[in-house]
């Protein structure tokens, strides 16, 4: 138990980062993506882990060099930095909460067979989350997180290669690549794949907050062989879930649903038939907890940010907002979900198109606050990490420019 403990406090912030990257994009989008158009997708899924890398590398480079977070980064690039920053995160932040809720309730009501609203029941799970937030700490997640993950992984490993071994090769004809439709998927599941860039934002403030909990110092390096662990394990778990939805589902005639409760039942149902149907109980507990350590996450990452940002901006307040912006969030997420009850998968594309939208922003922002030459201690980026930074920025920005003019 002593290893085990001395394990997960140096593990701590890429592991935070997993648990909110491991959820929606994995279990719904890659499942999908994988169902739809088989192995193709691994494309887009490479890719935008590559593209992505640098940016949400910076998060914790800058703050554990700085002891500053990335947000007080952007203050010293001008408000207009700042601004960018709240009017993205509060565009955005209704709906990936929403999102995020909708498939929780989903994956509930399937496990649980409770029937009733889809909305009343979210607005249970919100309440319950916001509850449990505003009466824990960051070790509650920092060790929720660590079992959660561990569990998730090894069913899915274990079904995936027992679904490997029943594979009789079928190739996708290379033209779908081509297709608007399926070039339209792929920004769907490239949004949270591996995560909102909003993340690299959080995974800053998670990373200091860990240095500030440790009984050890949480050093630089261990920090980002920390993050390495949890960013390359979110692409290799991306890429099972799609394998799950292209052995399993990719040309068996199963129409996938847009409601919460029958995706959950398709989702499950792969487990238990490579597993075993004694495996349902093990594999629904890793996926409901996955997904409500997701909710976990994410409803306490994003007040927590806008709260950093009215510290950094406002340093002389004695104001602490964030216990109001959990509310808020709460709230409006609720509202969101309640007023439109779009199907779970309408919920979640509208997400994760708009979170893609915001990426080129927040990487930019990010690429800035690691050129600044005023800030002390600052690992500055080589010329080759400069270099291809910039090119990743460029794919972003290009893709995201071409997305909304074939959909304009």
């Amino acid at each position: 138990m002593k290893a085990l403990q001395n394990l997960t406090d140096k593990i701590g912030p890429g592991l935070l980062y997993a648990g909110a990257a491991i959820g929606v994009s994995h279990l719904i989008q890659s499942t999908r993506a994988g169902a739809e158009y088989g192995w193709l997708p691994i494309l887009g899924i490479v890719f935008i882990h590559l593209a992505k890398y640098p940016f949400f590398k910076m998060g914790p480079r800058y703050a554990l060099s700085t002891g500053e977070s990335l947000i007080a980064g952007y203050k010293r690039l001008g408000w207009w930095a700042i601004l960018l920053f709240v009017l993205f995160t509060v565009g955005t932040m209704f709906a990936i909460i929403a999102a995020i809720v909708s498939v929780t309730s989903g994956i509930t009501a399937f496990i649980f067979g409770i029937e009733i609203e889809p909305a009343l029941l979210s607005g249970l799970i919100l309440g319950v989350a916001t509850t449990l937030l505003m009466l824990g700490k960051y070790r509650f997640l920092d060790r929720l997180m660590s079992l959660v993950i561990l569990l998730l992984s090894l069913s899915t490993v274990i079904a995936f290669f027992l679904a490997l071994g029943q594979y009789t090769p079928n190739p996708e004809p290379l033209n779908q690549i081509l297709d608007g439709a399926f070039l339209i998927m792929l920004v769907k599941l490239m949004g949270w794949m591996p995560a909102p860039m909003d993340i690299s934002v959080w995974h800053s403030i998670w990373a200091l907050e860990k240095e500030s909990n440790s009984n050890n110092k949480f050093k630089f390096k261990q920090a980002m062989r920390d993050f390495e662990i949890g960013y390359w394990g979110t692409m290799v778990m991306g890429i099972l879930f799609l394998g799950m939805g292209a052995l399993l589902l990719f040309h068996s005639g199963i129409e996938l649903p847009g409601s919460g409760v029958g995706f959950s039942e398709i989702l499950l149902s792969m487990y238990t038939s490579q597993l075993g149907i004694w495996a349902f109980g093990i594999v629904a507990t890793a996926a409901l907890a996955t997904m409500f350590s997701t909710t976990l996450t994410c409803l306490d990452a994003i007040p927590r940010s806008l709260a950093e940002t009215w510290k950094v901006t406002l340093p002389g307040s004695k104001f602490r907002p964030y216990l109001l912006l959990l509310a808020v969030l709460s709230t409006g997420s609720f509202a969101l979900l309640f007023l439109w009850a779009p199907s779970m998968v309408q919920m979640v594309d509208f997400a994760t198109v708009l979170s893609f939208c915001a990426t080129p922003v927040i990487a930019f922002l990010n690429f800035k606050t690691m050129g600044l030459r005023s800030v002390k201690g600052l690992k500055r980026l080589s010329k080759g990490e400069y270099v291809y930074a910039a090119i990743c920025l460029f794919a972003l920005l290009g893709l995201t420019l071409w997305y909304i003019r074939l959909v304009s």
